[in-house]
């Protein structure tokens, strides 16, 4: 009887035990059931609410959701919605299509102290340095200002023809008060090209941008030749390698000429340019070409001139160093250099009605050292003479000659800030002078 309670206790013991098993597997199968429910709840609520969108989509055309984006998995998007690097340094490809496009340009705040005045300007126009004598010689100012910043939009995209490109820059030196900080924006340049072919606003051909010395002061040396003209260009290299290169255009005529017996002056066609180039070892020689026409209601002149630039790469030095230069000279396009835009000295209509234009001469070198990989100066002369006719008036200007040295550092590719210190000198038809010296600085950052 002892041994029949004993095992009857046992079994008792072992099915308390099986029972409680079954209760926790019971448990863990009803908290699953929860879950599954939860899950397939969410499920539900979410094609609920594609289709919701799609019917949004249908009914309300401002606000198109996108259905094939909305039915992806979690976390995934078709590949055509993904920003992904564009075709050329800095550029992202366009969502859907095969354009790439770049935002760039750079803030700068421009700084300059006038020792002697040169005329209470931003960038330095020799033919308003004041004149021995008058008021404002010998004033001295000091200016801040954001004028030279610039923001631009370069867009490309591959053709069965060719790659089309289309360029947008603008900056601040539009019209608007210096004096209260408010300026306009100014287009700099619109163009486009496909191929070989160019349209748009660009510089002109006459002008040879990569012959440039490097300034502080924004304007260039005084005897470059610097337009960015409206026209349409064509230009291709001759060899593989690029080493020649040649081109022509047809640009924006845009002479100006003094007419002192209320006729009629016009420009009846556009201004003709060509260039040949020559890129070797030791650098590269540009020579190029202008050909324009001056009307009054009587008289037509046929006019033009040349522009002969290089850079010499002079790494006797340091490896960077280098030499730049340019020649330029003919009649009638005063307005191609920047001191004398909208001064009307292409020439004059006289009293009989004849136009006579006028000669210039201008010239300019330019010698950067690099004192290390982000340290360099360079050192600039440029000089420029016209030769006026007699019906001129006496106090425009009739020459005039700068000197500048500057020193420029880039801490890192993005950065730039620099000091120039530059002398500038003007005379005038009547032999009167005037002179001045500025020292400017920048300090500018990439983007």
């Amino acid at each position: 009887m002892l041994c029949f309670d004993i095992a009857h206790a046992d079994n008792l013991e072992s099915l308390a035990d099986r029972l409680e098993s079954l209760e926790a597997e019971l448990e863990e199968q009803a908290s699953e059931i929860e879950r599954l429910k939860t899950k397939l709840a969410k499920a539900e609520q979410s094609q609920s609410l594609v289709n919701v969108s799609e019917a949004t989509a249908n009914a309300v055309e401002d606000n198109v959701v996108n259905i094939e984006r909305s039915r992806a998995p979690t976390g995934r998007f078709p590949d055509a919605a993904i920003i992904t690097a564009g075709d050329f340094e800095g550029a992202i490809k366009i969502p859907d299509s095969q354009a790439s496009v770049k935002i760039g340009g750079f803030v700068r705040l421009d700084g300059s102290y006038d020792f002697d005045s040169l005329g209470f300007q931003d960038v330095v126009n020799h033919r308003r340095i004041p004149l021995d004598g008058t008021p404002e010689d010998g004033a001295q100012q000091s200016r801040f200002h954001v004028r030279n910043s610039r923001f631009n939009i370069d867009y490309r995209r591959p053709t069965e023809a060719g790659q089309i490109r289309a360029f947008l820059e603008f900056d601040f030196f539009g019209g608007g008060n210096e004096f209260i900080n408010n300026y306009e924006v100014r287009i700099r340049h619109v163009a486009a090209n496909l191929g070989n072919f160019f349209v748009g606003q660009w510089w002109s051909q006459f002008t040879d941008i990569a012959a440039s010395p490097e300034t502080v002061d924004f304007g260039p040396p005084l005897g470059q030749p610097v337009l960015r003209n409206p026209g349409i260009r064509w230009a291709k290299s001759l060899d593989a390698e690029g080493s020649w290169r040649v081109g022509v255009g047809i640009e924006n005529p845009g002479g100006d000429l003094t007419d002192s017996q209320d006729q009629f002056a016009s420009d009846s066609v556009p201004n003709f340019t060509g260039f040949v180039e020559s890129r070797q070892s030791w650098g590269r020689i540009r020579l190029a070409g202008l050909a324009l026409q001056l009307d009054s209601d009587t008289d037509t002149a046929l006019t033009g001139g040349f522009n002969l630039t290089g850079r010499v790469n002079t790494p006797w030095l340091s490896a960077k160093d280098n030499l730049v230069f340019g020649v330029s000279g003919g009649k009638g396009f005063t307005h191609y250099y920047s001191v004398f835009a909208g001064a009307g000295l292409e020439g004059v209509i006289n009293s009989n009605g004849d136009v006579e234009t006028t000669g210039i001469l201008g010239g300019y070198v330019g010698f950067q050292h690099w004192w290390s990989e982000t340290l360099r100066s360079t050192v600039v002369a440029s000089a420029i003479e016209l030769d006026a006719p007699d019906a001129s008036v006496g106090s425009a200007f009739d020459s005039g000659d700068r000197y500048r040295i500057n020193l420029v550092w880039s801490p890192s590719e993005d950065v730039t800030l620099g000091f120039e210190f530059s002398h500038a000198n003007q005379e005038t038809f009547d032999g009167r002078n005037g002179n001045g010296s500025r020292l400017n600085a920048i300090a500018q950052i990439d983007f």
